[in-house]
């Protein structure tokens, strides 16, 4: 929003410096023709009433209807002016300027043969080279000022990319917590339909053979012994089929520290000493990958180039954040390229909100922070 607000200010302040330029160019000439008649002595009052007449015509074709016919309107003008009296003839140098500053180099023309005219006429050269200088000087504002609009095109098309992938980036964010939402349901779904179909029909069998075992017991108590040795084995197989259902509902991968153990435990390269505080109930699914993904991505790179002989490992969890600091005592690198590895492991942290710092000046460090799914972050170090 600020750099908008800097944008829009800058542009409107080279408006108002284009426009007062283009004042101050045309009033120096009216200046000077005033001061031409004023050494003369006495200024007709037909000369005065051009004066009022093409000023009032550049007033408001400045202000209100900058076109080409507004500047054939002033040429026409000042062409009778010059009829009149032919000091007004420098006086041409204003629609030169205007026809060359909206590229209507035809109009220009004209106005370019009728300055040759009176050069030739009244034999003053310095006409066409101050003309000249007027047609540069128009021709150049007005490539700037198409700069200046190309430069804000591409600004405000940046701008509109920008604001399309953040949009992007929350709908993908949004999409991500819906899709977590929706497995969970679905797996909350799928283990009581198991729980339901494999256990919950046995269980209710055995209970209906209960319920008739204790209306037999007073008066055929042989046959309600019989069922109810035979509600007791059901019931010793209903829980073998609940201990098979659990154990093949719950997930064959490690959860927790256990998850992070193993990826030390297959790391070989040195010895790892691995510190935890807090609970890693409090972690999320996603935050658990990125941490075991940035524990991945640190050891390997341990091993390509560190020549470490040791690593710590710290992970410090509570209510707002967790932080996650590796650091080995290898070699280090007095410049860090980043690869694929580290720009992957800086996109993921900041997608979630975190900030991650990494430096390799002594031995190879990475302090990582994630912020609790109620929390934000500040972005990559």
């Amino acid at each position: 929003m600020e750099r908008k607000m800097i944008s829009s200010w800058g542009a409107y302040d080279q408006k108002i410096v284009e426009v007062s330029m283009k004042y101050l160019f045309k009033l120096l000439f009216l200046i000077y023709i005033i001061a031409l008649f004023a050494t003369n002595g006495e200024v007709p009052y037909r000369i005065v009433l051009f004066f009022i007449l093409i000023i009032g015509v550049n007033v408001f074709k400045e202000r209100f209807y900058d076109t080409v016919y507004t500047t054939i309107a002033s040429f026409i003008i000042i062409c009778v002016g010059i009829w009149l009296d032919r000091n007004l003839t420098f006086l041409l140098c204003i629609p030169l300027f205007d026809f060359i500053y909206q590229k209507a180099y035809i109009g220009a023309l004209p106005v370019f043969l009728l300055g040759i005219f009176f050069t030739l006429e009244t034999r003053l050269p310095v006409l066409i080279l101050i003309m000249g200088i007027c047609g540069i000087l128009a021709f150049v504002m007005e490539k700037a000022e198409v700069k200046e609009s190309d430069y804000k095109n591409r600004f405000d098309e940046e701008r509109r990319l920008r604001y399309e992938l953040e949009r992007t980036k929350s709908k993908l964010l949004n999409s991500s917590k819906d899709i977590a939402h929706l497995t969970e349901v679905s797996e909350r779904n799928r283990i009581a339909r198991e729980i339901h179909d494999n256990v919950g029909h046995s269980i209710a069998g055995i209970l209906i053979q209960l319920q008739a075992a204790n209306k037999l017991f007073n008066r055929d108590e042989e046959k309600s012994q019989e069922i109810l040795k035979k509600s007791i084995e059901n019931l010793s197989d209903a829980l073998t089929l609940l201990r098979n259902t659990v154990h093949n509902i719950k997930p064959k991968e490690t959860l927790g520290v256990e998850y992070l153990k193993s990826v030390i435990n297959n790391f070989g390269f040195c010895p790892v000493e691995l510190k935890f505080y807090g609970d890693f109930g409090l972690l999320a699914s996603s935050q658990l990958e990125i941490s075991g993904l940035i524990l991945k991505e640190a050891l390997t790179n341990a091993a390509k180039h560190s020549k470490a002989t040791r690593i710590d490992i710290s992970i410090d969890i509570n209510d707002k954040f967790t932080r996650l600091y590796i650091k080995d005592n290898g070699i280090g690198s007095d410049k860090l390229k980043e690869g694929l590895g580290i720009s992957g492991m800086k996109e993921r942290v900041l997608n979630i909100g975190g900030t991650i710092s990494i430096s390799s000046n002594d031995g190879f460090l990475i302090v990582c922070l994630l912020p609790m799914a109620n929390q934000e972050g500040c972005g990559v170090v």
